[in-house]
């Protein structure tokens, strides 16, 4: 299945997530995630012009066919980044920010706030706490 085809909603983004979860442990693959949080300055979120599902679309042509995007709330985005090292994490982080800067989405008063941790580097648990509540993760 591609997967970027489709965002996930929280429920079924998390099942995925601990599926991975098992398997990165399993193997000893690293698997990273991203949590974008937006927010429009220039209206209230319940007025928002910017649906998730078009910045999700913007977003998939910097992501790997098999990177898997979720939503979490209405507005925050997961990025499930299986076989991505913290390096990969930043590369991800960077290409993001360039194509939503590209699309000029900034102008639109949107702003945006990301976050990553990555398996092994960081604990399951903060995997977890961060897919649930998109909170920043100390790195050790």
């Amino acid at each position: 299945m591609y997967a970027f085809g489709h965002v996930f909603k929280k429920q079924s983004f998390l099942f995925l997530l601990g599926l991975e979860i098992k398997k990165a442990q399993r193997y000893r693959n690293c698997l990273s995630l991203l949590s974008l949080t937006f927010t429009q300055l220039s209206a209230p979120l319940e007025n928002r012009t910017i649906p998730l599902k078009t910045l999700a679309n913007v977003l998939r042509h910097e992501l790997r066919e098999t990177d898997i995007v979720g939503q979490a709330g209405t507005n925050r985005l997961l990025i499930m980044l299986a076989h991505a090292d913290m390096i990969g994490a930043y590369k991800v982080r960077e290409r993001v920010e360039q194509a939503l800067q590209h699309h000029g989405f900034g102008g639109k008063g949107l702003t945006m706030e990301i976050h990553e941790v990555c398996f092994p580097t960081c604990p399951v648990d903060d995997l977890l706490r961060m897919a649930a509540s998109g909170a920043p993760v100390d790195h050790p």
